[in-house]
């Protein structure tokens, strides 16, 4: 008896003192998670663009002042090079943690998993949890999908609290590719958004929501958490200098041939990297171009773009209104559509594109302005049909 009651007088102990070593790991995981550093850096940093300008304003925004009670947005289409700008600022700074959510982080239970291997969230040992387990005995149930993500963020908020008391300024949460939410999740994305907007009227912390133009935009902007969308970033194209130096001086392209590359696909620098990668691998010009158009095609046949599609008459009416003033405004757009609702599906069809608070609607891409022209050219609708001046670069 005696010798029973000393082993579990022992037993115990060491499980005492186990779980405050623990949860003091557990705890120090969660702040590193803050630090400088932690977010992971771009793999190959002699492939980064400098962009001093878009460089500035994504570290302002992450950089936030203590007063400052607002969420930001980040918006840039896919191939802009805005996640690896993000993440090059965000590796130099503390107070940021960054989640990116992948095609398999979609589910409420895979982003509250992301989120949580993101800021090294375990739960807590329980001391109650390790006797009982000491004895064989499993008192932990399966915590659903939500339960998880309320935990994660009750987290958060705490580390949140002690960072800004350290810092004097709240830390910053990095939600990348929220479009893909959009896309498979909307619901999530509506909570995520709440969430943001309480945190900034509380001043907690700010969230930076990353995305594409089109779907997570227009679904963000339609609610009344809006209210507080602060500062919008748009990540664009570079311009001429920025793509001759990329294509000559980091993809070895000539000089010509890197004229011909930008004239095809613009500064969109995920086409710039594709269209000399082809390049290099020995493809000429002509089949790059008519690799790329087959793509867009593709995208305008899905679309409803083609001879007899849902979206032929309005997107070729739009189109010529582009093709002729370089765009067109979102008033002219929507009333051309037919309703906001039928303009809104025609923007998440990667044809045309705009963003927060502008109002001008320009095409997607270079090439997908190249493609749409000749839809135009070709169609037999005459008023259409019409002569045009060369494609804006």
């Amino acid at each position: 008896m005696g010798l029973g009651l000393a082993t579990i007088f022992v037993g115990s102990a060491g499980n005492v003192v186990y779980a405050q070593y623990s949860n003091l790991v557990r705890e120090n995981g969660l702040r590193s998670a803050l630090a400088m550093g932690a977010v992971p850096d771009v793999k190959r940093t002699e492939k980064l663009v400098e962009r001093p300008d878009a460089t500035r304003a994504i570290e302002y925004i992450l950089k936030p002042q203590s007063d400052y009670a607002y969420y930001d947005m980040i918006v840039g289409n896919h191939g802009t090079g805005k996640t690896t700008l993000i993440r090059h600022v965000a590796h130099q700074l503390d107070g940021v943690l960054y989640v990116d959510i992948s095609p398999n982080s979609v589910s409420d239970k895979t982003f509250a998993e992301a989120f949580a291997k993101a800021f090294n969230w375990t739960s807590a040992t329980s001391l109650v949890d390790m006797l009982l387990s000491y004895w064989g005995i499993n008192a932990r149930e399966a915590a659903d999908d939500r339960a998880l993500l309320v935990k994660v963020f009750k987290e958060f908020r705490h580390q949140a609290e002690v960072f800004e008391k350290n810092k004097g300024r709240p830390p910053v949460l990095v939600l990348d590719n929220v479009n893909r939410l959009a896309q498979r999740n909307p619901e999530l994305l509506n909570i995520l958004q709440d969430i943001a907007k309480d945190a900034a009227d509380d001043r907690l912390f700010i969230t930076v929501f990353v995305t594409s133009e089109g779907q997570a935009p227009i679904q963000m902007l339609g609610r009344s958490a809006s209210s507080r969308l602060g500062d919008v970033i748009e990540i664009g194209d570079l311009n001429d200098d920025e793509a001759m130096d990329f294509l000559c001086n980091k993809r070895a392209i000539t000089e010509s041939g890197a004229r011909d590359i930008y004239g095809l696909v613009g500064g969109r620098i995920g086409l710039l990297a594709r269209a000399a990668n082809k390049l290099n691998s020995g493809l000429d010009i002509p089949g790059v171009r008519a690799l790329l158009l087959a793509d867009v095609n593709k995208v305008l046949q899905k679309a409803g773009m083609k001879v007899g599609g849902e979206s032929r008459k309005a997107g070729l009416e739009i189109a010529s209104h582009i093709l002729q003033n370089g765009r067109i405004s979102c008033e002219d757009f929507y009333r051309i559509s037919g309703s906001n609702k039928q303009g809104d599906e025609l923007l998440s069809k990667n044809i045309f594109t705009t963003v927060p608070r502008s109002e001008w609607v320009f095409f997607d891409t270079k090439p997908m302005e190249i493609a749409v022209r000749a839809l135009v050219e070709n169609s037999s609708d005459k008023t259409t049909a019409v002569g045009f001046p060369e494609a804006r670069k």
